[in-house]
Formats: C-alpha cells, sequence, structure tokens
C-alpha cells in the first residue's frame, strides 16, 4: 500500500469509530439502547480516547458526511440516526487496512479522471 497520511488518518478513524461503538455496546450492556445518537458521536468520542474528534479535519462538516466517509465501518441507521457496527467486534485489524486501502485507489482513480472530489 502507498499510503499517505490521509490514508492513515481515515484508518485511524475506521478503527477507533469501530471500538467505539462496540465499546459502548459493550459497557452499556442494554438491548434496547445498543447504540448512541449521531449527535453525541463527539461527546463519546472525547469520554472513550480522550481526544476532540472535529469532522471539519476530514473535509467535512457534520457528523453524518463523517460517518458517510466510512460506511464500510460505522453508518447511521435507517429508521433513526444512531451509530451502527458494520463489522463484527472481533474484526482483525488487516480487514481495516484492506478497506482503507480500497478506498485510496478508488480516490485515486476518481482523482486520475479528474474528479476533485
Amino acid at each position: 500500500a502507498n499510503f499517505g497520511w490521509e490514508d492513515w488518518a481515515m484508518l485511524q478513524l475506521r478503527f477507533e469509530l469501530h471500538l467505539l461503538v462496540h465499546s459502548f455496546r459493550a459497557d452499556v450492556n442494554d438491548p434496547e439502547r445498543p447504540s448512541f445518537h449521531e449527535a453525541h458521536l463527539c461527546h463519546y468520542y472525547q469520554k472513550y480516547f480522550k481526544k476532540n474528534l472535529s469532522p471539519r479535519s476530514f473535509g467535512v462538516s457534520t457528523n453524518a458526511e463523517l460517518l458517510a466517509l466510512i460506511k464500510d465501518t460505522a453508518e447511521l441507521a435507517a429508521k433513526c440516526p444512531v451509530l451502527e457496527p458494520q463489522l463484527s467486534d472481533d474484526t482483525p485489524l488487516e480487514n481495516f487496512v484492506r478497506l482503507t486501502e480500497d478506498h485510496r485507489r478508488d480516490r485515486q482513480c476518481r482523482c486520475d479522471a479528474g474528479d476533485e472530489n
């Protein structure tokens, strides 16, 4: 993989949000509350990782747009905007690297084709 700084940032985001959603579920241990509302994402990120999460650092302005960048790892539920994990809690780190590499290749192909988004 030819990872640049942005790829490492996306890998870290994928893995940390994966851990966050599964850790929250285990900590709360309540089947009626399996996750949290996307509006509380930055709060729980701060609580669990002791650092701030800013969607603007990833070129987006909302938590929903941030989650859309990593929809293969965590996404918003259809009926209400709570975070849902897309991978099992025992997913190996290699899978996150592979997802990030796939995203990097897709982004590179789009850039080569002239898409600036």
